[in-house]
Parts: structure tokens; C-alpha cells; sequence
């Protein structure tokens, strides 16, 4: 039996979280009911599934992974699993030593969308690189995170049109970290948080500045230097182009709604 690593996205709006949690649909949930329909693995603990990082409800993946010991053929397992998930979509494959762990991983990428309501970029962009490099994020995660000294290689901010775009890159993060910082980074361009505050916030000191929602955040990747191989797609692609008429449609009655409520004022 050897062991594989599958890289998947997910619309994290749909699930409870990707951990497994009782009585609720988690990304977890649905990959280990699909592993089991294909006769993949026998149970999560007997063929050691393994996800490479948990995102909280409302929070959606492009690149994370999972692997699994199983003696499945590598090739008919991307269909297999697509044919039998709802709302994961599993588009790559590599297979990985027995010792391999996803959680280990390289880096690991982050991208939060963010409205712009007429903040200053430019002093965005400054809080931002207040965060790269080593600092405590004891003010930045969950309370009851234990060792909260971390290190993040980048944090860039840029506006594209109507949206404020801020990628974070790092090893590693703590739970709720990117949002813990990225609401930092708006309140800054907003002007109620000071850059001096945020740097005194990195040393432990000052307050926490609150949590940006969880649905403008996506895992855009973790990378583990594998050499993936890709598709076949087809059925997920079908899938994929039906989420995106039903989502325009849904777009264009909002956009209708919006613009009869406009004229009539």
C-alpha cells in the first residue's frame, strides 16, 4: 500500500469548517465519505488521512491538500473522488513517501479579498510590512494559542478596481491569524488604527483589533514541492460551469434588484 497526496478546492460558504466535527458537513467530512464510497481506505485512522490545513467556516481553499495510504489506481482517483463529492473539487495527485505529512509543508499562501470603501492604500501598505519578519501574534490568533512567536515572509496589499487584494505568505499561521491581521490592515487604511499601535500589538502589547469575515479569505495554496500530475477533469469542469451559471444568476437579480431600488429614489 503506498501513500498519495491530492490537492483540492473547496467553496468554504457551503461547508461548517474543514474539520471534522459531529453531526455537521465538514470539507473533512466529505472527503473521507467519498474515500470510503470509492473503497479508497477503510477508515481515517487505518490509512492515516491527513489535511494539510484547517480553514474555519466560511473560508474557502484553491490549493490545500490531503493524503492517504491506499492502493487505489493513481490514475481513475481524481474522477473517482470528483464523481463522488459535493462542492471539493480534486484536480491533482502525486504520490509521497510513507513519511510524508501534508502538514509539513513548505509555505503556505493566503488571499483575502477586500472591499474598498475609500481607504488609503498607501498606509495599508505600510501596516502591512509591519507584520513580515518575526513577531508575537499573541494579540493576532486565538486566546487559547500557546506558542504564538511566528514568522511571515511577505504581506503585500494592492488594489484592483473595486477590491483591495492582500496576499500573505508564510511556513505557517496560528488560528484566525489572517484575519486577525488583515482587519488590522483595514482599520489602518481607515485611519482608526495607527501603524505605532500595530507595531506595539507585535510585541504583545495594546489590544487585539478585531476578526475580518471569514468569506472574503481563500487558502490560495500550500506547497510542498511535489511533482503533481493533473487531471483528468471533465465531470468537475461540468460541475464547475454549472456553480457558475447559478451563481451569475443569482449576481444578476441582486444587480437588478439594486438598480429598480436606485431609479425609483
Amino acid at each position: 500500500m503506498g501513500r498519495v497526496a491530492v490537492k483540492f478546492a473547496y467553496d468554504g460558504t457551503r461547508f461548517m469548517g474543514s474539520q471534522r466535527q459531529p453531526q455537521e458537513r465538514t470539507v473533512e467530512s466529505e472527503l473521507l465519505k467519498a474515500l470510503l464510497k470509492i473503497g479508497a481506505i477503510t477508515s481515517a485512522n487505518d490509512n492515516r488521512f491527513r489535511m494539510a490545513s484547517r480553514t474555519d467556516r466560511g473560508v474557502s481553499a484553491l490549493g490545500n491538500v490531503f493524503a492517504v495510504d491506499t492502493d487505489f489506481k493513481r490514475s481513475e482517483i481524481l474522477a473517482a473522488m470528483n464523481a463522488s463529492c459535493r462542492n471539493v473539487y480534486c484536480y491533482a495527485w502525486a504520490d509521497v513517501p510513507d513519511t510524508f505529512s501534508p502538514r509539513r509543508a513548505a509555505e503556505r499562501w493566503y488571499r483575502y479579498h477586500l472591499p474598498f470603501r475609500g481607504q488609503n492604500i498607501e498606509r495599508m501598505m505600510d501596516c502591512a510590512k509591519e507584520f513580515e519578519g518575526e513577531h508575537e501574534f499573541r494579540l493576532f490568533c486565538k486566546p487559547d494559542d500557546k506558542v504564538t512567536l511566528r514568522r511571515l515572509g511577505s504581506v503585500e496589499v494592492r488594489c484592483e478596481g473595486a477590491m483591495i487584494i492582500i496576499d500573505l505568505h508564510a511556513r505557517e499561521f496560528l488560528r484566525n491569524m489572517v484575519r486577525r491581521i488583515v482587519s488590522a490592515i483595514d482599520q489602518a487604511g481607515s485611519g482608526t488604527v495607527t501603524v505605532e499601535e500595530v507595531r506595539s500589538a507585535l510585541k504583545g502589547e495594546g489590544r487585539s483589533m478585531g476578526l475580518a469575515a471569514a468569506e472574503g479569505l481563500f487558502l490560495m495554496d500550500v506547497r510542498h514541492d511535489l511533482e503533481w500530475t493533473f487531471g483528468p477533469t471533465g465531470p468537475m469542469l461540468m460541475r464547475l460551469a454549472e456553480e457558475v451559471y447559478q451563481t451569475r444568476m443569482r449576481l444578476l437579480f441582486h444587480e437588478a434588484v439594486l438598480e429598480k431600488s436606485m431609479s425609483s429614489q
